[in-house]
């Protein structure tokens, strides 16, 4: 792994408001690019997320989700909460929860109730599919602690066909952010394809490489 540069909180903070993270690719895969371009245009302040309770039982309960994913497959867990960007895409990123070396893949670690734990997959795919893009791994584990009761892991592949279509998708969404266009206010991801060609002359597809390249961190 690549020695990780440091900069300064005000860089880091600038970077995450600005980018795209994997939060977004949940938003930009259900299709709330207007709501996307408003925040990262700075029309409106980011949600504010200190008194939502699940989000912060998530928060709080991680390091125990990481303990005990430890404890139950035998991996390492690494890099918690880094902050790595692509070399060649600037505008993302991704904040992940950890890394496991030994498994070349993304930990993410989330706390759902029982009511929604069917579909937290195809929930959180797109936040993952972005990791992977953004970091090069070729592989990620969901852990996800269900209520108080159970705890599950999913092993998730990265998938090529999404990664270009999602990456499409981003490239389009930052065309919109930087000429301060808006985008309409819903926009259907699946209708995209996953053709390789230049979006509004900013980048060329990107030739996703794996196994993977940790480029360093800039938190």
């Amino acid at each position: 792994m690549a020695t990780k540069k440091r900069t300064t909180p005000n860089k880091v903070q600038d970077i995450l408001e600005i980018s795209f993270g994997g939060t977004d690719a949940i938003k930009l895969v259900e299709g709330k690019w207007k709501d996307i371009w408003e925040i990262k245009t700075g029309r409106v302040n980011k949600e504010d997320l200190s008194d939502v309770l699940p989000v912060q039982m998530g928060i709080y309960t991680e390091p125990f989700n990481i303990q005990w994913f430890e404890k139950q497959t035998g991996f390492k867990v690494t890099n918690n909460n880094d902050v790595y960007k692509n070399p060649d895409v600037q505008f993302l990123h991704a904040t992940v929860d950890g890394i496991i070396d030994s498994e070349d893949a993304i930990f993410e670690a989330k706390h759902v109730s029982p009511f929604s734990v069917k579909n937290v997959v195809d929930k959180y795919y797109p936040q993952l599919q972005h990791y992977m893009l953004v970091t090069g791994l070729s592989k990620a584990y969901l852990s996800v602690l269900v209520g108080n009761l159970q705890h599950k892991i999913y092993e998730i592949e990265a998938d090529i066909e999404f990664i270009h279509k999602l990456l499409y998708a981003e490239t389009h969404m930052w065309a919109y952010v930087q000429a301060d266009i808006p985008p309409p206010d819903y926009v259907d991801f699946h209708a995209f394809t996953t053709q390789k060609e230049k979006i509004n002359g900013l980048t060329e597809a990107i030739t996703i490489s794996l196994p993977s390249w940790l480029q360093g961190t800039i938190n």
